[in-house]
């Protein structure tokens, strides 16, 4: 595995270092960047409207300059986040512009200032050559009205210490301090490569997990002869004797072994261990018993700003050759209302404009589509998609792929 070089956690969403406001359809409506003076009103205004006050220090961690505001009559009506990520799709890397903390004052809904936001946020990115955008909605209805869609899933694992049913220490665990965190970037990306949806994580999204203040955070790796096979970074709760892991990743079934058995020697002192994991959680199947139990299950969207680059970036199967006729719906982005042709071979995509519009599918059921989230078969069922049976096995195949999710949330 090549090193992997972090970037910088405050580089800004836009190719300039400042926009320019914009007025919206609507002349009272004007969104672009918020100016130094409005930030923490602006983040006041966001934690009112989420009901719920953002993790301390998030708002600054993630930077100002890369909050985008819109106005009504040159008031603060509300705002929102974009943070310049990736996100791995088929074995490669896809941008995302990744939005967090968005929210609108009470007195300003229910006249189009979030749809005014979020549309001039889609065009935004569209202009920084971002193909697609994801987030973890508040809620469903406004994020679907711009075209973003359910496309993976965050689930939380909790496990009874008491229950666990692993011997194993075949492994040796060792606590690793920061000349270790080379080691715990590969071992993420090795398995972020292997699925569908986990982000290349930069240190905006690598900071909070090592260390953003409250408790102490410990960190080890699972080593075998030297080699890392696995790490865990978690806290303790002393009131709830409970382990809450911030991060972990297993990549054989010998590192799981040792990690569970890890959990259960903390016995004596921690009833239960919770950690975000995947649909097919390494640590839950590889118990006796179904004694981990998922605790809370959320899923985050997708949206499709750009087609052709999107289907473009995303990789493929390696061993499949073919191509899809595709007529996409988009009433919100104008570029991508029309039909393409995917082009697929040696586990890449090239796609052009034009073609025969085989397989007829809205935006929203594009989002899931590309992400694995859903099948073409699924999205027929749901009133997403229309094609014939040659196109609808031909998109299987293409996008086939591990059932998408993420550890992280922002």
């Amino acid at each position: 595995m090549q090193p992997h070089k972090l970037p910088d956690a405050k580089t800004t969403i836009s190719r300039t270092e400042a926009r320019e406001t914009r007025m919206t359809e609507s002349a009272s409506l004007e969104y672009g960047p918020i100016q130094p003076d409005e930030a923490q009103p602006l983040w006041t205004l966001i934690d009112q409207a989420l009901h719920r006050a953002m993790q301390p220090g998030w708002a600054e961690h993630v930077g100002a300059e890369n909050f985008r505001a819109i106005r009504q009559n040159g008031k603060l009506a509300g705002g929102m986040g974009i943070m310049n990520m990736g996100q791995w799709f088929g074995g490669r890397i896809v941008p995302t512009a990744g939005v967090t903390a968005v929210g609108v004052a009470p007195e300003f809904r229910g006249g189009g200032a979030a749809s005014a936001l979020l549309k001039n946020a889609l065009e935004e990115m569209h202009e920084n050559r971002t193909p697609i955008s994801t987030l973890f909605p508040s809620t469903l209805t406004v994020y679907r009205r711009s075209g973003y869609e359910r496309a993976g899933v965050s689930t939380v694992y909790q496990l009874p210490t008491q229950e666990i049913d692993v011997r194993s220490r075949d492994l040796d665990i060792v606590e690793a301090d920061e000349s270790h965190r080379e080691d715990i970037f590969l071992t993420y990306n090795a398995r972020a490569e292997i699925t569908s949806g986990n982000l290349d994580r930069h240190s905006l999204m690598w900071d909070p997990i090592l260390g953003f203040g409250g408790r102490r955070v410990f960190t080890y790796l699972i080593t075998n002869d030297g080699e890392t096979e696995g790490y865990i970074i978690f806290q303790q709760s002393r009131g709830a004797d409970h382990i809450r892991v911030r991060d972990l990743c297993v990549l054989t079934q010998g590192a799981a072994l040792r990690l569970l058995r890890f959990f259960a020697d903390h016995r004596s002192t921690i009833d239960t261990v919770s950690w975000n994991g995947s649909p097919a959680d390494p640590l839950v199947h590889l118990l006796g018993e179904q004694i981990a139990q998922p605790t809370r299950t959320r899923d985050w969207v997708l949206r499709i700003i750009d087609v052709q680059d999107a289907l473009s970036a995303r990789g493929y199967p390696r061993n499949y050759e073919g191509e899809l006729h595709i007529a996409v719906a988009d009433e919100l982005l104008p570029w991508n209302d029309g039909n393409f042709v995917l082009k697929v071979a040696d586990g890449k995509g090239q796609v052009y404009k034009g073609g025969r519009g085989d397989l007829k599918i809205g935006v929203r059921g594009l989002a899931s589509l590309f992400s694995g989230h859903l099948t073409p078969s699924e999205i027929k069922t749901l009133g997403g998609l229309e094609g014939t049976e040659s196109a609808t096995g031909d998109a299987s195949l293409m996008f086939a792929s591990p059932r998408p999710w993420m550890a992280d949330h922002f």
